[in-house]
Protein backbone atom coordinates (compact mmCIF):
# COMPACT_ATOMS: atom_id res chain seq x y z
CA UNK A 1 0.00 0.00 0.00
CA UNK A 2 2.68 2.37 0.96
CA UNK A 3 4.36 2.01 -2.61
CA UNK A 4 1.24 2.09 -4.22
CA UNK A 5 0.63 5.55 -2.16
CA UNK A 6 3.97 6.64 -3.12
CA UNK A 7 3.86 5.94 -6.30
CA UNK A 8 0.48 7.80 -6.82
CA UNK A 9 1.92 10.81 -4.79
CA UNK A 10 5.04 11.02 -7.43
CA UNK A 11 2.69 10.75 -10.56
CA UNK A 12 0.30 13.75 -9.30
CA UNK A 13 3.33 16.14 -8.83
CA UNK A 14 4.70 15.38 -11.68
CA UNK A 15 1.73 16.00 -13.54
CA UNK A 16 1.02 19.58 -11.84
CA UNK A 17 4.62 20.27 -12.47
CA UNK A 18 3.99 19.65 -16.23
CA UNK A 19 0.82 21.48 -16.01
CA UNK A 20 2.29 24.75 -14.10
CA UNK A 21 5.33 24.69 -16.64
CA UNK A 22 2.73 24.71 -19.64
CA UNK A 23 1.20 27.41 -18.12
CA UNK A 24 3.77 28.91 -17.64
CA UNK A 25 5.05 29.13 -20.86
CA UNK A 26 1.57 30.25 -22.34
CA UNK A 27 1.90 33.39 -20.24
CA UNK A 28 5.36 34.36 -21.27
CA UNK A 29 5.00 36.55 -23.97
CA UNK A 30 7.85 36.82 -26.65
CA UNK A 31 8.78 40.70 -26.60
CA UNK A 32 10.35 41.29 -30.06
CA UNK A 33 13.95 42.66 -29.41
CA UNK A 34 13.63 46.10 -31.35
CA UNK A 35 17.00 46.34 -33.78
CA UNK A 36 18.02 49.89 -34.68
CA UNK A 37 18.91 50.06 -38.32
CA UNK A 38 21.87 51.70 -38.62
CA UNK A 39 21.83 54.89 -40.12
CA UNK A 40 23.30 55.20 -43.53
CA UNK A 41 26.63 57.11 -42.67
CA UNK A 42 26.78 60.55 -44.31
CA UNK A 43 29.22 60.69 -46.55
CA UNK A 44 31.83 64.08 -45.77
CA UNK A 45 33.69 65.00 -49.15
CA UNK A 46 36.72 67.62 -48.28
CA UNK A 47 36.75 69.44 -51.08
CA UNK A 48 40.76 70.51 -51.08
CA UNK A 49 41.31 73.92 -52.33
CA UNK A 50 44.53 73.85 -54.32
CA UNK A 51 46.33 76.91 -54.32
CA UNK A 52 49.08 77.46 -56.78
CA UNK A 53 51.49 80.21 -55.84
CA UNK A 54 53.27 82.11 -58.69
CA UNK A 55 56.97 82.07 -58.28
CA UNK A 56 58.03 85.65 -58.48
CA UNK A 57 60.59 85.30 -61.00
CA UNK A 58 62.85 88.84 -61.30
CA UNK A 59 62.73 90.37 -64.43
CA UNK A 60 65.94 91.89 -65.41
CA UNK A 61 65.54 95.23 -68.12
CA UNK A 62 68.96 95.39 -69.81
CA UNK A 63 69.44 98.28 -71.63
CA UNK A 64 72.02 98.50 -74.59
CA UNK A 65 75.09 100.17 -73.24
CA UNK A 66 75.25 104.17 -74.32
CA UNK A 67 78.10 103.46 -75.92
CA UNK A 68 76.66 101.68 -78.67
CA UNK A 69 74.63 104.91 -79.21
CA UNK A 70 77.59 106.66 -79.84
CA UNK A 71 78.57 104.16 -81.93
CA UNK A 72 78.01 104.84 -86.37
CA UNK A 73 76.27 101.57 -88.40
CA UNK A 74 77.48 101.28 -91.46
CA UNK A 75 76.55 99.08 -94.30
CA UNK A 76 78.75 96.29 -95.88
CA UNK A 77 79.52 98.77 -98.55
CA UNK A 78 80.27 102.79 -98.62
CA UNK A 79 81.98 105.56 -99.85
CA UNK A 80 85.24 106.71 -98.34
CA UNK A 81 86.45 110.57 -98.80
CA UNK A 82 90.46 111.37 -98.87
CA UNK A 83 89.85 115.19 -97.74
CA UNK A 84 93.46 115.63 -98.85
CA UNK A 85 92.76 115.34 -102.50
CA UNK A 86 88.71 115.22 -102.35
CA UNK A 87 88.24 112.32 -103.71
CA UNK A 88 85.45 110.52 -103.20
CA UNK A 89 85.99 106.36 -103.38
CA UNK A 90 83.29 103.24 -103.69
CA UNK A 91 84.72 101.45 -100.37
CA UNK A 92 84.16 98.04 -99.15
CA UNK A 93 83.90 97.05 -95.62
CA UNK A 94 85.60 94.39 -94.16
CA UNK A 95 85.66 93.60 -90.67
CA UNK A 96 88.12 90.49 -91.08
CA UNK A 97 90.66 93.00 -93.08
CA UNK A 98 93.08 94.11 -89.94
CA UNK A 99 94.46 97.04 -92.01
CA UNK A 100 92.76 99.58 -94.25
CA UNK A 101 93.85 99.52 -97.85
CA UNK A 102 93.88 102.02 -101.17
CA UNK A 103 93.94 101.18 -104.58
CA UNK A 104 97.02 102.95 -105.89
CA UNK A 105 99.73 102.25 -109.01
CA UNK A 106 102.86 103.81 -109.81
CA UNK A 107 104.36 102.95 -106.58
CA UNK A 108 107.94 103.79 -106.25
CA UNK A 109 110.07 104.46 -102.72
CA UNK A 110 112.58 107.35 -102.58
CA UNK A 111 114.53 109.52 -100.36
CA UNK A 112 113.64 112.73 -98.92
CA UNK A 113 115.65 114.76 -96.61
CA UNK A 114 117.02 111.45 -94.77
CA UNK A 115 113.54 109.60 -94.66
CA UNK A 116 111.91 107.06 -96.41
CA UNK A 117 109.02 108.61 -98.41
CA UNK A 118 106.83 106.75 -101.13
CA UNK A 119 105.29 108.34 -104.43
CA UNK A 120 101.95 106.75 -105.73
CA UNK A 121 99.27 107.61 -108.06
CA UNK A 122 95.38 107.76 -107.03
CA UNK A 123 92.02 107.45 -109.37
CA UNK A 124 89.31 108.91 -109.14
CA UNK A 125 85.68 107.72 -110.25
CA UNK A 126 86.51 108.98 -113.70
CA UNK A 127 89.85 107.57 -113.91
CA UNK A 128 91.90 110.71 -113.63
CA UNK A 129 95.57 109.57 -112.11
CA UNK A 130 96.32 112.04 -109.08
CA UNK A 131 100.02 111.98 -107.98
CA UNK A 132 100.88 111.70 -104.13
CA UNK A 133 104.06 111.68 -102.29
CA UNK A 134 103.68 110.55 -98.31
CA UNK A 135 106.40 109.46 -95.68
CA UNK A 136 106.70 105.73 -95.39
CA UNK A 137 105.23 104.46 -92.03
CA UNK A 138 106.32 100.82 -92.13
CA UNK A 139 106.67 98.04 -94.87
CA UNK A 140 104.51 94.91 -94.41
CA UNK A 141 104.65 91.36 -96.42
CA UNK A 142 102.65 89.21 -97.61
CA UNK A 143 102.34 85.59 -98.13
CA UNK A 144 101.01 84.13 -101.44
CA UNK A 145 100.80 80.73 -102.42
CA UNK A 146 103.51 79.41 -104.87
CA UNK A 147 104.94 83.32 -105.16
CA UNK A 148 107.11 85.26 -103.71
CA UNK A 149 106.25 87.33 -100.91
CA UNK A 150 104.38 90.89 -101.63
CA UNK A 151 105.94 94.01 -100.69
CA UNK A 152 103.78 96.66 -99.34
CA UNK A 153 104.13 100.32 -98.45
CA UNK A 154 101.65 101.51 -95.60
CA UNK A 155 101.54 105.29 -95.17
CA UNK A 156 99.51 107.61 -92.64
CA UNK A 157 96.34 109.06 -94.47
CA UNK A 158 92.94 110.57 -93.40
CA UNK A 159 90.18 109.02 -94.60
CA UNK A 160 86.21 110.00 -94.13
CA UNK A 161 83.69 107.60 -93.92
CA UNK A 162 80.06 108.58 -92.84
CA UNK A 163 80.36 110.61 -90.16
CA UNK A 164 83.39 109.39 -89.15
CA UNK A 165 87.29 110.60 -89.73
CA UNK A 166 90.50 109.04 -89.41
CA UNK A 167 94.15 109.40 -89.36
CA UNK A 168 95.12 105.83 -89.76
CA UNK A 169 97.37 103.22 -91.37
CA UNK A 170 96.58 102.37 -95.20
CA UNK A 171 98.45 99.99 -97.69
CA UNK A 172 99.14 101.28 -100.55
CA UNK A 173 98.38 98.18 -103.08
CA UNK A 174 97.43 97.27 -106.47
CA UNK A 175 93.66 96.98 -106.33
CA UNK A 176 92.71 96.68 -110.36
CA UNK A 177 91.93 93.35 -109.83
CA UNK A 178 88.77 94.61 -107.15
CA UNK A 179 85.72 96.14 -107.70
CA UNK A 180 85.88 98.37 -104.60
CA UNK A 181 89.33 100.80 -104.66
CA UNK A 182 88.72 101.11 -100.95
CA UNK A 183 88.93 98.54 -98.52
CA UNK A 184 88.27 99.76 -94.82
CA UNK A 185 89.62 97.37 -92.46
CA UNK A 186 89.46 97.29 -88.43
CA UNK A 187 91.79 99.53 -87.66
CA UNK A 188 89.19 102.29 -89.26
CA UNK A 189 86.24 100.30 -87.18
CA UNK A 190 87.60 98.98 -84.23
CA UNK A 191 85.65 100.77 -81.29
CA UNK A 192 83.61 103.15 -82.73
CA UNK A 193 81.71 101.58 -86.02
CA UNK A 194 79.17 98.79 -86.50
CA UNK A 195 78.57 97.33 -89.39
CA UNK A 196 75.27 95.70 -90.86
CA UNK A 197 75.92 93.27 -93.69
CA UNK A 198 72.41 93.92 -95.11
CA UNK A 199 72.71 97.77 -95.86
CA UNK A 200 74.53 99.52 -98.06
CA UNK A 201 75.43 103.37 -98.94
CA UNK A 202 73.76 104.72 -95.67
CA UNK A 203 75.31 107.62 -95.63
CA UNK A 204 77.87 110.34 -97.25
CA UNK A 205 81.14 110.93 -95.93
CA UNK A 206 81.98 114.32 -94.23
CA UNK A 207 83.71 116.54 -96.49
CA UNK A 208 85.22 119.04 -94.16
CA UNK A 209 88.43 117.52 -92.98
CA UNK A 210 91.85 117.96 -94.58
Amino acid sequence: MKKLFFNTLFYSILTITLIACSTTNKNEQIVPQKVEKEKPKEKIIIKEKIVYKEKKVPIYITKEPKEKDSKIILGNYEYAYIPSEKLKLKAKVDTGATTTSVHATNIKAFERDGKKWVKFSLNDEKGKSIEKALPISRVVYIKRHGAKNQKRYVVKMRINVAKSSQLIDVTLTDRSKFSYPVLIGKNFLTGLILVDVSKKYTQEPITNNK
